[in-house]
This record gives C-alpha cells, sequence and structure tokens, in this order.
C-alpha cells in the first residue's frame, strides 16, 4: 500500500528522488503552525461570507436594473458627465453598449447598457446577453 507522500508524488508528478518532508518537533513551530491555521480559517471563512455578499449585491443590481421605471433627471446627467467626449458621436445612438468583464474571482460578466432608457445590467451569461437584446427589440 503506497503512503500519503507517494501517491502526493504522484499527483504532482514529482520526481522519485524527492526527498519526503521532515516534520521538526517543536513546541514552538507546532504553536506557530497552529495559529497560522486557524489565521488561515478565519479569513478563509471571512471570505466565504463576502463573496456571498458580493453576489447577492450583484443578484440585487441586476434585479434593480430590469426595472421598467425611467431613470431619474440625475442618472441621466450623471451618465452623460460620465460618458468620454466625442465629437463624432450621436447623441442619438441607440444601439446597446456591451462590455464583456471579469470579477475577482475570475467569473466573466456582460454588462450591457441601453442608451434609450439608460439602463445598465450584469448577466451572467451570452444567452442572457442574447435573451435581454431580443427583449429589448419587441419591447
Amino acid at each position: 500500500m503506497k503512503t500519503q507522500w507517494q501517491r502526493y508524488k504522484e499527483l504532482e508528478l514529482l520526481p522519485e528522488r524527492a526527498a519526503e518532508p521532515q516534520t521538526i518537533h517543536s513546541p514552538l513551530i507546532a504553536y506557530l503552525d497552529q495559529r497560522w491555521r486557524s489565521l488561515l480559517n478565519h479569513r478563509a471563512a471571512q471570505l466565504d461570507y463576502e463573496y456571498q455578499v458580493e453576489y447577492l449585491e450583484r443578484r440585487l443590481r441586476i434585479t434593480c436594473s430590469q426595472t421598467t421605471e425611467q431613470p431619474s433627471l440625475w442618472k441621466r446627467l450623471w451618465r452623460l458627465l460620465n460618458h468620454p467626449l466625442d465629437f463624432g458621436y450621436s447623441f442619438s445612438q441607440s444601439e446597446p453598449e456591451i462590455r464583456q468583464t471579469l470579477d475577482r474571482e475570475g467569473q466573466t460578466w456582460w454588462q450591457v447598457y441601453d442608451p434609450l432608457t439608460g439602463q445598465t445590467a450584469y448577466l451572467e451569461s451570452e444567452a442572457d446577453v442574447h435573451i435581454w437584446l431580443e427583449e429589448r427589440l419587441y419591447h
């Protein structure tokens, strides 16, 4: 029967000559190792919670951006001020803007903007973008 180290070497494709790490039997090292592991576990639990909150906030933004209400005057003004100036750009442009973005976890999101309504949505897949475009065409 293979030891845990032998299985690890096979899985990681380590050469046979790789020596097994030796454990140091020191109370100080054991204490520091225990504290380090507990700190890492605590941070991992916090990150899981933060990612859950971040995901829920994204879903809330998506849900809120799918409302049919017209954006307020202040939102329109804010968007107008935040658009780069392009004198060749027509203000009556009605084509949607679609951008692909990555979040901190590496997940792909599609940001879609409808200049007619001023709405922005964050969608999870390219299929959702197609559905959004079709709904926009027929409404």
